[in-house]
C-alpha cells in the first residue's frame, strides 16, 4: 500500500513541476524577456527580432519613431510592472523580492506592443511590436 501512494504522490508531483511553464497570449501584461546582443539592435524601422507566443502568435518587433518619443514613459511602466517605485527623478526603490530587468536583454509587452531594450551600459530604447494574425 505504501509502494502504490509513494508512486502516486511522484506521479503528482511530476505533473505540478512539469505544467508551470506560462500561457503566454497577445493580451499577455507581462514583459517577457529575450537576450538579445547588441549589434542585432536597428533603428531603421526593419525588423530585427521575432518570436512566438505559446499561443501560437508571431511577434516582430521595430524601431518606430512615434514610440521612440514615448520612450521613458515605457521605461517606467516597465519598472513599475517589476514593483520597482521611482524616488525621485533618479533614484528608484523597491521592495525585498523586486524583478530586476537583465542588460542585453529586451522585454516584450504583448499587451501594449511595445519593446524595451535595456543595453550593457545601462542606456534603453524603445521599439514597436507587431503580431503577424
Amino acid at each position: 500500500m505504501k509502494k502504490y501512494l509513494s508512486i502516486i504522490m511522484i506521479a503528482f508531483l511530476t505533473i505540478s513541476l512539469t505544467s508551470c511553464a506560462t500561457y503566454t497570449t497577445m493580451n499577455t501584461n507581462k514583459w517577457l524577456a529575450y537576450e538579445l546582443p547588441p549589434s542585432r539592435i536597428v533603428k531603421n524601422g526593419e525588423i530585427f527580432f521575432e518570436g512566438k507566443l505559446s499561443d501560437g502568435s508571431i511577434f516582430s518587433v521595430f524601431f518606430d519613431k512615434k514610440i521612440d518619443e514615448d520612450a521613458r514613459y515605457y521605461h517606467v511602466m516597465l519598472w513599475q510592472d517589476f514593483g520597482w517605485k521611482l524616488k525621485d527623478d533618479k533614484t528608484w526603490t523597491s521592495p525585498q523580492g523586486a524583478r530586476e530587468r537583465k542588460l542585453g536583454y529586451i522585454y516584450i509587452n504583448p499587451n501594449r506592443q511595445v519593446a524595451v531594450y535595456y543595453y550593457p551600459d545601462r542606456e534603453y530604447n524603445v521599439f514597436k511590436v507587431d503580431f503577424k494574425k
